[in-house]
Order: C-alpha cells, then structure tokens, then sequence
C-alpha cells in the first residue's frame, strides 16, 4: 500500500498531555481544513516529497520504507489531517504494532466516519476543537462532537487552540461539548505560538467549573526550537 508522507522523525512531543514524551512523527500530507494559524501549511495538499534528515524520496511511498526510519516506541500520526489516507494509515498501524509500538493520532476531529474506521487501531488521540476565532473559520461543533464519542473508546484530550480573540462563547461551547460526552476527558487550552493573552488564566478557571481536568500548555518544541 501506498501513502503520500511529507516527513519522518524523531523528537519529543511537543503539544498536549504527552508534552515531552519522545515519539517518531509520522506526517502526512493532505489536509480538508486551512486553519490561520496552521504551522504546517505546505501539507495542506497531497504533493511534494518525502523528506527523512538530508534525504530526500519520492512521493507516494510504502509501508516498508517508512518501518527503516521509525525508531521511537511511540509514533505520532500527524498531517495535515491523517484521516485523509485513513486506509494507509491503518495499514502502517499494523505493521508499527507488530513491532510493539503504539500510535498516537492528531486529527482536526472534522472526519468522524473515518476515525470510526481507524479507532481500535489508536491508543492515544489528540483531537482538536477548532474555534472560529483562531481558524478563520466557521464553527464545526457537530462533527467535533462526534469525533469525540468514538474517540472516547480510547485515550483522548481535547486539544482547542486560541489567539487574543478568543470569545467568551467559544470556550462555553467547547466545555459544553465534552461536558455532554464526558466532563473527564482532559481540554488542553493552548495559545497560538507567540500570543499574549492577559485572561488566559481566567478562561482556565471558567473551564474548570464544567471540566474535570484543563489544562494550559504551549508548544514547547517551538520554545525550545525542536522540530
């Protein structure tokens, strides 16, 4: 089977729960979303190469190849948005768990047909709650809701990423999905890579008079200038 993967390797975890935690990242291309503050932008369409340290590969690729340059126990599967090649995906989840490693999926949660057919083979998810304010884009709560009841048959956190222009009402709406779900699973509030935001603090606390667990975390790898 064939897959079109933008780059391979290995580094800590840099966002969410798992913050440090190191994994090989897998990254594929394609994406359905066009977020503003996408910091993979170049992924958003299924073109281009295979990049591996100072190699460089020819797109699409195998199953095989991508096995030689995976060394981590755990392997992200992020994009753009996996879910696009979902069957590829479930294809290299087999064979990464034939070799005792588990997977971690970050998804947009916008494809909830598709996560259903990939669920029992994820151990981990970071499953993001797009907010129009940061994204430029309308809300999409609907399938954020049902990406959210599949994945809660596994681990998951809620990943919801703000700007200074955060409103009041995204944060209500956010809490009161997962708060119908379930109130437990973690809502990880992370600021867009170089914001201020003077109430951050105080949106933490609103959540967590719904929210079990909320928790505020930046993208370390970009702090510590990892990949």
């Amino acid at each position: 089977m064939l897959g079109y993967v933008s780059e391979v390797f290995t580094s800590v975890q840099g966002e969410g729960i798992k913050v440090g935690q190191r994994m090989s990242f897998v990254r594929l291309f394609g994406c359905n979303l066009s977020c503003n503050y996408c910091d993979t932008p170049v992924n958003q369409k299924k073109r281009g190469a295979l990049i591996v340290g100072n190699k460089i590969f020819q797109n699409p690729v195998t199953i095989d190849m991508l096995m030689e340059f995976i060394d981590a126990r755990e392997v992200s599967m992020t994009g753009g948005e996996p879910l696009l090649q979902v069957d590829f995906v479930g294809a290299l989840c087999d064979r990464l768990h034939g070799k005792g490693k588990s997977v971690y999926l970050e998804t947009n949660g916008t494809l909830s047909s598709e996560l259903k057919k990939i669920i029992r083979k994820i151990e981990w998810i970071s499953l993001d709650f797009k907010i129009p304010t940061a994204t430029g884009r309308p809300g999409m709560w609907s399938e954020h809701e049902k990406c959210l009841q599949t994945a809660t048959q596994k681990k998951v956190f809620v990943k919801m990423v703000i700007n200074e222009n955060v409103l009041p009402r995204e944060i209500d709406k956010v809490c009161a999905v997962i708060e119908k779900i379930d109130r437990k699973v973690p809502l990880v509030i992370q600021p867009v890579y170089g914001c201020v935001i003077p109430n951050i603090l105080e949106i933490q606390k609103k959540a967590l008079r719904r929210l079990t667990d909320v928790r505020i975390i930046p993208q370390i790898h970009k702090c510590m200038k990892l990949l």
